[in-house]
């Protein structure tokens, strides 16, 4: 009586450990933060790597002077790993070191038209992968959202895990549990997402509870014939 019941208990804890183990969450061995911040962009607003969106348009109160979307500069740009982008007409530009007022006026000033006038704003790089449509890497302002973002790449795949997003750099994971930023819209720059940064959006685990449960049992199963067998051989 006694051996049977050793046996039960047995089982029991067997099916409890695998339990266990199929619904414990994995642990990364990273270092996180959880508080989104603020990156400040001080002398200089592009860096190497970085991309700048151009906007061109006309002084309507200056007499025009021809298409300005012919001009082909309406669009964004990389900056190589020398800090110069290379524009239609104009040719290489050097970016960094110059700040989105200054280097509006540095276009303006090279294509010497009167009635023109340049807005140049910095874009970041990101690497979007995981549960959305379009994975890939893509240009976006760091004012923008991170739903803005998987926008981009088509919008998330049906079943993509909100709650697990997070964003990795240089092999670290930087910032976690998006979940909030997600619905409250934070900006990128606000949750300190730079250039060259991954964002992952982890799929919703699924698992089949008809298969976990005839896992458990056939386990359980060896387990009572282990003792059985030795039962057997100390007679």
């Amino acid at each position: 009586m006694k051996l049977h019941g050793w046996r039960s208990f047995v089982v029991l804890l067997t099916i409890f450990g695998l339990n266990l183990s199929l619904f414990a969450p994995p642990v990364l061995a990273q270092t996180r933060s959880n508080t989104p911040s603020r990156t400040s962009a001080g002398v200089g607003d592009f860096a190497p790597g970085d991309g700048v969106r151009i906007k061109v348009w006309r002084d309507v109160s200056v007499t025009a002077q021809g298409d300005v979307n012919s001009l082909g500069l309406n669009d964004d740009f990389i900056i190589d790993n020398r800090g110069t982008i290379v524009l239609p007409i104009i040719g290489e530009l050097r970016a960094t070191g110059h700040t989105r007022r200054s280097l509006a006026r540095a276009i303006e000033d090279s294509l010497s038209i009167r009635s023109l006038r340049v807005m140049c704003s910095p874009l970041i790089r990101v690497t979007l992968l995981g549960a959305v449509n379009k994975p890939g890497s893509y240009l976006i302002e760091p004012k923008e959202s991170l739903w803005e973002l998987i926008n981009q790449a088509g919008g998330p795949a049906n079943d993509a895990d909100f709650k697990k997003i997070y964003v990795e750099r240089t092999g670290q994971v930087v910032v976690d549990n998006l979940l909030q930023a997600f619905e409250q819209a934070y900006s990128l720059e606000q949750l300190n997402v730079r250039s060259g940064d991954q964002v992952y959006v982890p799929r919703i685990s699924r698992f089949n509870f008809r298969a976990v449960v005839d896992y458990a049992t056939l386990t359980a199963s060896f387990v009572v014939l282990y003792f059985q067998l030795k039962d057997r051989n100390t007679r």
